[in-house]
C-alpha cells in the first residue's frame, strides 16, 4: 500500500511538474520581444504519422501497469496530422481505436471485451530549435478530448467521456522528411477525476514531414535594390537659334 501510495504521489509530481513547464513556456512566448518574433524561422509546414499503441487503463490511476498488462494491437491504430503554426508552437489532431484484451485488467476486472476509441486535440511546444535543429525533437504537449468505450456489463468507466491530456515525446529525425516519434500521454477523465475514465497511453511511430520555406529574404528584396516602379523621364533641352 505504501509502495503505491508513493508511486501515485511521483506521478502526480512528474505531472504537475510538465503541466507547469507547458504553462511558463506559454506565458514566455506571449511576453517576447517584438524583434525576437520578427526573427522566427518556421520549422515545417504539416507532419503526418502513423503509431503503434499501447493502452494502460487498469483503473489504478496514476499507478503505471506492468506490461503484460497493457492492452495493445500489432498493427499501426493510431493516426495524427500536426500543422506548425509559430515560433515553436504548433497543434495536432489525434485519431485512434483498438480492442482490449479480455485476459488483462480494466478498471480492476478481468474480462472486459469491446474496444476504446478516441479522437483528441492539442497544442505542442517542440524544443527543436533550441537544440539547433538536429535530429532530436523533443515536445510537451496539452490539450482536450473525448474517449468511446464500447458497452460492457464489467466496463465500470462511461461510454462517452470528455478528457483533459497531457503529453510528452520525441521525434527522431532519420532524414529531412522521416522520423521515429515516441509519446506518452495521461488523460484525465472529466466525469471522475483519476477514475474509471482516465488512462495512460504510450506509442511509437512514424512520421512524414513536409517542410516549409524560413521566409528569410535575400538582399536582392530590401528597397534599395528594387527597380523603379515609374520609368525616368530624360528631359532634352531645346536648342535657340541664334540670328
Amino acid at each position: 500500500m505504501f509502495t503505491f501510495v508513493y508511486t501515485n504521489i511521483r506521478m502526480r509530481s512528474i505531472l504537475l511538474l510538465l503541466s507547469s513547464l507547458f504553462c511558463v513556456l506559454m506565458l514566455s512566448n506571449v511576453l517576447a520581444q517584438p524583434d525576437k518574433m520578427i526573427t522566427n524561422r518556421d520549422n515545417y509546414f504539416w507532419q503526418f504519422g502513423v503509431a503503434w499503441t499501447t493502452t494502460d487503463d487498469d483503473g489504478k490511476e496514476l499507478n503505471p501497469a506492468p506490461f503484460d498488462q497493457l492492452h495493445g494491437l500489432p498493427f499501426p491504430s493510431r493516426l495524427y496530422v500536426d500543422r506548425y503554426i509559430y515560433n515553436g508552437w504548433s497543434a495536432e489532431a489525434v485519431l485512434g481505436a483498438q480492442t482490449y484484451k479480455s485476459d488483462r485488467m480494466v478498471n480492476d476486472s478481468i474480462g472486459v471485451n469491446g474496444f476504446i476509441g478516441y479522437f483528441d486535440a492539442a497544442l505542442k511546444y517542440s524544443f527543436y530549435k533550441q537544440l539547433g535543429r538536429g535530429a532530436i525533437d523533443p515536445y510537451l504537449g496539452a490539450g482536450l478530448g473525448f474517449s468511446l468505450r464500447s458497452s460492457d456489463p464489467k466496463q465500470s468507466a462511461p461510454m462517452l467521456s470528455p478528457t483533459v491530456n497531457l503529453s510528452a515525446g520525441c521525434t527522431f529525425w532519420m532524414s529531412k522528411q522521416i522520423g521515429l516519434q515516441a509519446q506518452g500521454v495521461y488523460k484525465f477523465g472529466l466525469v471522475d477525476i483519476l477514475g474509471s475514465a482516465s488512462y495512460a497511453q504510450y506509442s511509437i511511430g512514424l512520421v512524414y514531414r513536409i517542410e516549409k520555406t524560413d521566409g528569410y529574404k535575400s538582399e536582392f528584396h530590401k528597397p534599395k535594390y528594387k527597380l523603379p516602379r515609374k520609368p525616368s523621364r530624360i528631359k532634352i533641352e531645346k536648342s535657340t537659334d541664334e540670328s
